[in-house]
C-alpha cells in the first residue's frame, strides 16, 4: 500500500504530460502530493479492514460504497474525474459501467490481505464492480491484484508476466521504449495498466520502477501509482521513502494505513515490518535437504513478525530466498535459497559466536531443520518453541539434568 501512494505522490507533479519522459528528475518536491489516488486506496483498505477476511461479496461492496463515499467528502478536493465524482457525491449507490483506471489504482490492498489468489482476485473483482463494472474496469483491478499478490508470494518477473498474458489477454511484448514515444494520457483501465505492468517488469528495483513508469508519461501519478504498487509487493519499500509517504498524507489516512499494515502481517511478513541488521561476513554455507509441501512453503511466505518477547524470531521470504532474523537483536542468522521444485537448497548461516551460537554445520542442520518444522506449520508456536529452546539451554549449562524434562 505504500507503493501505491508513493507512485501516486511522485507521478502526481506529472500528470497530464507534464513531464520530460525522462527517468531523470527529483523523486519529491514541494509539488509532490496525493490525489484521488491515495484517498481511494486508503478507502478501499478501511473497508477491507471493517469487512474482515472472510466476509461475502453483498458485505464487502456495502462496506466499499460506504468507504469510498466517506472519503471523498472527508478529502472532497483530491482530483476525482468526472463520472466518478459525480457518483461519489451524489445519491447514486450502483455502478456506472465505468472501464476508467480507477478500478486498478485503488486495488492494490486486495494483493496483499488474503492467503490465496483466488480469493485475491475475487475480492479485487468486487473493489470494482461498485462503480467500475465495465469488463475492462474489472479486468483491470483483477489483474493489478493479482500482480501484487504473486510478487509477494515471491514468483518471479517471467511466472508472472506469463500469468497476465495467459488470464487477462494484455500484450505485454512491447518495452517502455517503444510505448513512450507516442503515450499519450488516457484514463482507461486497456490504456494504462498494461503499460503499468511493462513499468514494472522492466524496472530493476523499487525506485527504478517508479522512474520508469513516470518516463512513460501519460496519466502518470495513476499509472505510476499501479506500477510502484507491484514493485513494493516484488522489491519491497525503503523505509526512507515510506517516511516520505507518511509525512505526505492526512493523520487519518496515516492511520488507515498503520490499521492496515497491521492486518497485513497476519498474512505476509516484509522485511520494512522489523528493525533488521545484515549477516557479517564470517559466515558459511551448507546443503539443506528438505522436502517442502505447497502447503508449508505456503505457511513460509507468510513470515512471522514477534508479537511477545518470546517469539524469537523474525522471518520473512522474498521471492525465494527465506531470511532468518533473531527478533531481540534483528540479527541475519540464516538466509536459505529455497530450490523450487526440489530436495537441496542452499544455507549460508552466520557464524560469528558472539550473535549466534552453534559452531557446526550438522549442529546448524539439525537446529534449522527443527526451526523449519515449526515454521512450517499452519499456526507457529512461538511459546512452545521458545520452552524447548530454554529447556535445552538449561540442560547445556547444566542448571538441570539431560534427562530432566
Amino acid at each position: 500500500m505504500y507503493g501505491a501512494m508513493l507512485g501516486d505522490i511522485i507521478g502526481s507533479r506529472f500528470e497530464f504530460d507534464r513531464g520530460g519522459k525522462s527517468k531523470d528528475f527529483k523523486l519529491f518536491t514541494d509539488n509532490s502530493v496525493y490525489t484521488d489516488d491515495s484517498v481511494m486506496t486508503v478507502a478501499v483498505a478501511e473497508a477491507l479492514l471493517i469487512s474482515g477476511k472472510y466476509a461475502d461479496e453483498k458485505t464487502v461492496k456495502a462496506n466499499l460504497i460506504s468507504s469510498l463515499k466517506k472519503w471523498g467528502h472527508r478529502l472532497p478536493n483530491a482530483g476525482y474525474g468526472g463520472m466518478f465524482r459525480r457518483w461519489l457525491f451524489g445519491d447514486m449507490t450502483e455502478p456506472y459501467g465505468s472501464f476508467g483506471n480507477g478500478s486498478a489504482m485503488r486495488v492494490s490492498p486486495v494483493g496483499w490481505l488474503y492467503d490465496s489468489l483466488e480469493r485475491t482476485r475475487e475480492v479485487a473483482r468486487w473493489t470494482a464492480e461498485v462503480t467500475h463494472n465495465h469488463p475492462e474496469g474489472v479486468k483491470g483491478a483483477e489483474s493489478v491484484a493479482a500482480v501484487i499478490y504473486l510478487a509477494r508470494s515471491g514468483f518471479d518477473k517471467a511466472y508472472i508476466k506469463k500469468y497476465v498474458k495467459d488470464n487477462f489477454g494484455y500484450d505485454l511484448s512491447r518495452t517502455c521504449d517503444e510505448i513512450r514515444p507516442t503515450y499519450h494520457h488516457v484514463e482507461s483501465c486497456q490504456e494504462t495498466v498494461p503499460e503499468a505492468i511493462i513499468a514494472f517488469l522492466e524496472g530493476e528495483h523499487f525506485t527504478d520502477v517508479i522512474r520508469t513508469a513516470v518516463s512513460l508519461g501519460g496519466d502518470c501519478d495513476t499509472l505510476t501509482d499501479i506500477a510502484a504498487a507491484m514493485g513494493e509487493a516484488y522489491y519491497g519499500c525503503p523505509k526512507e521513502l515510506m517516511k516520505e509517504c507518511e509525512d505526505r498524507i492526512e493523520k487519518s489516512m496515516l492511520e488507515v494505513l498503520g490499521e492496515f499494515v497491521s492486518a497485513r502481517q497476519g498474512v505476509v511478513a516484509v522485511k520494512a515490518d522489523w528493525q533488521t541488521e545484515p549477516m557479517p561476513d564470517h559466515k558459511e554455507t551448507f546443503i539443506l535437504k528438505r522436502h517442502f509441501t505447497e502447503e508449508e512453503l505456503k505457511n513460509l511466505r507468510r513470515g512471522n513478525v514477534p508479537k511477545e518477547m518470546e517469539d524469537k524470531w523474525f522471518f520473512y521470504m522474498k521471492r525465494n530466498r527465506l531470511y532468518a532474523h533473531r527478533s531481540w537483536t534483528g540479527i541475519l542468522i540464516y538466509m536459505v535459497e529455497l530450490t523450487p521444485g526440489g530436495d537441496e537448497h542452499k544455507v549460508t548461516v552466520n557464524r560469528l559466536p558472539e550473535q549466534y551460537g552453534c559452531t557446526s554445520i550438522e549442529e546448524d542442520r539439525e537446529k534449522l531443520n527443527n526451526l523449519l518444522d515449526w515454521w512450517t506449520e499452519e499456526i507457529y508456536d512461538y511459546y512452545h518453541e521458545w520452552l524447548e529452546e530454554t529447556v535445552n539451554y538449561l540442560k547445556r549449562e547444566g542448571r538441570i539434568p539431560d534427562d530432566e524434562e
